[in-house]
């Protein structure tokens, strides 16, 4: 389905879960969010559901499964197994990789193609910082191996990239992603939890990368910009929503674990399809509200500013 910019938007991040296991200092507030009501979040069979709903009145053909941190989520393999059920093109997933290694082969058994993975730092301090929990290198390089062994590849581990907390390892993260596979891909700084002075520009990174050699861009793929030293051929991405905002070209839509849609990243105010769903009103009600809402997706996030990243996923 195309929206009234005439942007195809054929993707979905569905969330199944805000809660999560650690406490990133650009995400969630260290003592964690207001817990809701469990009868408040769609149920497994809902979320099936009303996703398949979704993907048919958009015409959806990615899917990508998200958080909060989507494996502490109850159930989560018979959401991924029904999601699988509607046949999207595409079906992944991201997580901090922390319960990986015990659900990677299962993951790719009920249908997940392919993981990206969150990882900050490649020095245990500095995770334990950002995390604001006991987690190591070792953890992430473990769920890295796993996803590798299950076939959930390529990998991509993503870095939000923040001034004085970890803009001096873009070195050693591209040099890293070399040595074990993986594709790196560093991220922009969206003004949520931090100060603005921890942003760090996509002209930043890609300086503080050419110590390396000449960068080259290559293309681009989805979101990202897609880089890649001359003389060594190895390659990473960015994604700038600020210095190269995607917003012209956005294909996407978010529906949150409480049965919330949203155009944007940056809205407020979604609109609420739980209601409609326990109260029998039938598919094709909500398949119009749908497209409806996918008409009216803003031009441009407008900043993003303070966004709730584990309510939508990012």
């Amino acid at each position: 389905m195309r929206d009234s910019k005439g942007r195809e938007i054929d993707y979905l991040r569905l969330s199944v879960t805000d809660r999560c296991n650690i406490r990133c200092i650009y995400c969630m507030p260290e003592s964690g969010i207001p817990l809701v009501s469990h009868d408040d979040v769609l149920s497994v069979d809902e979320t099936v559901q009303l996703s398949g709903i979704i993907m048919k009145a958009a015409g959806v053909r990615k899917v990508r499964i998200t958080g909060g941190e989507p494996l502490v989520r109850k159930g989560l393999l018979d959401i991924v197994r029904g999601v699988s059920g509607h046949c999207p093109e595409e079906l992944v997933l991201t997580t901090n990789g922390l319960l990986l290694c015990s659900m990677a082969r299962q993951l790719a058994e009920v249908g997940i193609e392919r993981v990206n993975i969150s990882l900050d730092s490649l020095r245990d301090d500095r995770i334990r910082s950002i995390a604001r929990r006991d987690v190591s290198l070792k953890d992430i390089e473990g769920a890295v191996v796993s996803a590798f062994e299950a076939g959930l590849d390529p990998v991509k581990v993503n870095c939000v990239v923040m001034r004085n907390i970890n803009d001096d390892e873009i070195v050693e993260f591209i040099r890293w992603g070399g040595e074990t596979g993986v594709t790196v891909r560093f991220i922009e700084h969206m003004p949520s939890m931090l100060s603005d002075d921890t942003f760090v520009s996509r002209d930043e990174i890609i300086e503080s990368a050419s110590v390396l050699g000449e960068i080259v861009r290559q293309n681009d793929e989805g979101t990202a910009g897609i880089y890649s030293v001359k003389d060594t051929g190895q390659t990473f991405g960015i994604i700038a929503p600020f210095s190269d905002p995607m917003c012209s070209s956005c294909s996407r839509i978010r529906l949150s674990a409480l049965g919330i849609l949203y155009s944007c990243l940056a809205e407020e105010e979604g609109v609420s399809l739980i209601e409609l769903l326990r109260s029998d009103s039938g598919d094709e009600i909500i398949i119009e509200l749908v497209r409806e809402t996918v008409m009216r997706k803003p031009d441009s996030h407008s900043g993003c500013v303070r966004v709730k990243m584990w309510r939508i996923g990012g």
